[in-house]
């Protein structure tokens, strides 16, 4: 794995497996967002009743929030995981435990 081929020049490895975290792209999709791709306008979110389906499967009951995701990867460029490496974090809220 790379985690063990560049362990030994002390670079680490690591990756985070996000679960529902609140974007443009998970929101309701009756909010209308869209971006361009291209010359195609292409619609964002997720249809509102669907939302709800996902919630019932994290057991904390609810989409992660952008700055506990950021707070994710900032623990693990922190010092205090110098000693993780090749370790796969998932971040879901319970929802695939």
């Amino acid at each position: 794995t790379v985690a063990k081929e560049w362990g030994k020049f002390n670079i680490r490895c690591n990756a985070i497996a996000f679960g529902f975290i609140k974007t443009r792209l998970t929101g309701d999709s009756k909010n209308g967002e869209s971006m361009k791709v291209g010359a195609k306008d292409v619609k964002l979110g997720i249809p509102g009743h669907i939302v709800g389906q996902f919630t019932k499967i994290v057991p904390l009951g609810r989409f992660g929030e952008p700055e506990e995701a950021a707070g994710t990867i900032l623990m693990l460029a922190s010092p205090f995981c110098s000693y993780v490496n090749g370790h796969v974090l998932e971040v879901a809220g319970g929802a695939f435990v």
